[in-house]
């Protein structure tokens, strides 16, 4: 099927951030765009709630890669700025997309499965979500690095001590038990 140039605008700071992470932005969208169709039927809340469910099974591999979760949804509104609505993304108040696929609300300290249990008005705007996401693998990945390095440190202490007691420190031990 021949090609046909799309020009999308994409926040500079997401791009940087996904090519740091190696993810072609270009066949991503080109694989969502290619599965995505829509009808007027298409548009009752089930349809929404599958859809959002296909979005996070694709994001689950690499949730579980990078032992990453992800904000989806507010439990309560956020803040309308520049005819937007921007949430503070502490994690109070926020409902989790876990790396399992199951969901966790911070507010009620629950998890559940069924995305169904999530009002539409609740989930994030999707660019969010998307922004949100690449930063949690982001901090994923760095996270891995820093526990790969206090292992290899570990390691290497673990290496240096000696098998045996030297006969000095058997000395040592013996001079400091109370005499019988």
């Amino acid at each position: 099927m021949p090609k046909e140039k799309l020009t999308l605008s994409v926040d500079k700071e997401a791009v940087d951030k996904a090519k740091k992470l190696g993810i072609n932005i270009s066949a991503i969208t080109e694989k969502v765009l290619t599965g995505f169709t829509f009808s007027a039927k298409d548009s009752d809340a089930s349809a929404v709630h599958k859809s959002y469910k296909e979005l996070f099974d694709l994001m689950k591999p690499l949730l579980q890669k990078y032992s990453a979760r992800v904000p989806v949804a507010a439990e309560y509104g956020g803040e309308e700025k520049e005819g937007l609505i921007h949430y503070d993304i502490g994690l109070e108040g926020m409902i989790l997309l876990e790396p399992d696929g199951t969901f966790y609300s911070d507010l009620g300290e629950v998890g559940f499965r069924d995305i169904e249990r999530i009002d539409l008005n609740q989930f994030l705007p999707v660019n969010q979500i998307l922004s949100y996401f690449i930063d949690a693998l982001i901090k994923g990945s760095e996270r891995h690095k820093e526990v790969l390095k206090e292992l290899e440190m570990a390691k290497r202490i673990i290496k240096a001590l000696p098998e045996e007691p030297t006969s000095r420190e058997v000395k040592k031990r013996r001079a400091k038990r109370p005499p019988r």
